[in-house]
């Protein structure tokens, strides 16, 4: 499940997918298998997997939570109490990519259909309002009950366990499913981006720029930060680089501003020729210190595709620090797969 660029996913990283199945040595054996790729918690206890669930959901709703309230009120007479604007913080998005929490959405849920205690579609049914995606194992190729399910949208995939090939069907469901959740609940910010129009995420040189560089530095996660203009970088094992992107007519643009307060220079003309790439000079550092006064920090050599430039700056030359606590995505995925059946926890860590 470790993938690389999605460009109708503004955000991506790994999750985790829980296992519910009454069949303890089925559970895990597949626990292990699929633990390979993915972080995999397993379950033969419906009800433990149900308060892990509650917990993952409500991490995932102040994860994505990433608009705020300018106004209880729009203006003008006929207002309704209801009516605000809202806005996308910067500071929310920054949060969402160094939540030490952010592993602990649960995005895909494989649950076997023949359990004494209740059914599968009975248990998918039990958490349709939640939002993670379902993968049913069937004891048969299908059945009606099965496919009335799949049809009605009950389920999102159904795989039986005598399929010679399942176990290579259920790894491909899992990351595709997974790219849907995560799709699903950055819809808001997708269109807050795109309505912007101030942004390069599914452009063709952005996409094939962004699989390029996934070939110099492997990221497993990647955080599109608007006002830095460009994106976070992660690899599985918590290093961090930033590739910043910007047209070449935005950093003509930043050209003017440094001539402007600076007079003509150097780091002026670098940027005017598509050499040198900025920062954007109104980001919010974190600190009181003028963006002229550490021009040094905001501007690096850069390469150019087509007509967008860009840099891979490692993370140390960041001029803010993103301040990660925790975890790796190796980390991370090696704790849950040290987890026993059935455990229902706190923290991961």
């Amino acid at each position: 499940m470790v993938g690389s660029y999605h460009p109708e996913i503004p955000v991506y990283h790994p999750c985790t997918a829980l296992l519910l199945d009454d069949d303890e040595d089925f559970l895990a054996s597949l626990k292990a298998v699929l633990g390979r790729d993915a972080a995999v918690l397993g379950y033969s206890s419906p009800g433990c997997a149900l308060k892990c669930l509650a917990r993952a959901q409500a991490i995932a709703e102040d994860t994505f939570d990433v608009f705020e309230r300018y106004s209880a009120h729009a203006e003008g007479a006929g207002a309704e109490v209801g009516d605000h604007l809202l806005l996308l913080k910067s500071s929310r998005l920054r949060r969402l990519a160094t939540s030490s929490s952010r592993f602990e959405m649960i995005s895909v849920v494989i649950v076997d259909q023949v359990m004494p205690a209740t059914s599968g579609l009975e248990f998918c049914a039990s958490i349709a309002d939640m939002g993670v995606k379902t993968i049913l194992l069937t004891g048969q190729m299908s059945d009606e009950a099965t496919i009335r399910a799949f049809n009605e949208g009950l389920i999102d995939r159904f795989v039986s366990k005598n399929d010679p090939d399942a176990l290579k069907k259920i790894k491909s469901m899992m990351a595709e499913l997974h790219r849907d959740y995560m799709a699903d609940k950055l819809e808001p910010l997708t269109k807050a981006l795109r309505a912007s129009g101030n942004h390069s995420l599914d452009r063709f040189d952005t996409v094939e720029l962004m699989h390029s560089i996934h070939a110099m530095f492997p990221y497993s996660e990647y955080y599109y930060l608007p006002n830095s203009r460009g994106f976070l970088l992660r690899d599985i094992e918590g290093r961090e680089q930033f590739c910043l992107i910007g047209s070449v007519r935005e950093q003509a643009e930043m050209a003017d501003v440094v001539e402007d307060m600076l007079g003509p220079c150097d780091e002026a003309e670098g940027l005017r020729r598509g050499n040198l790439i900025a920062w954007d000079f109104f980001d919010d550092f974190g600190d009181a210190e003028p963006w002229h006064d550490r021009l040094d920090d905001l501007v690096f050599p850069c390469r150019t595709v087509g007509d967008l430039a860009w840099a891979l700056i490692p993370a140390e030359r960041l001029p803010y620090r993103v301040g990660l606590s925790d975890p790796s995505w190796a980390s991370y995925r090696a704790r849950m797969q040290a987890k026993p059946i059935n455990w229902v926890g706190g923290s991961a860590a």
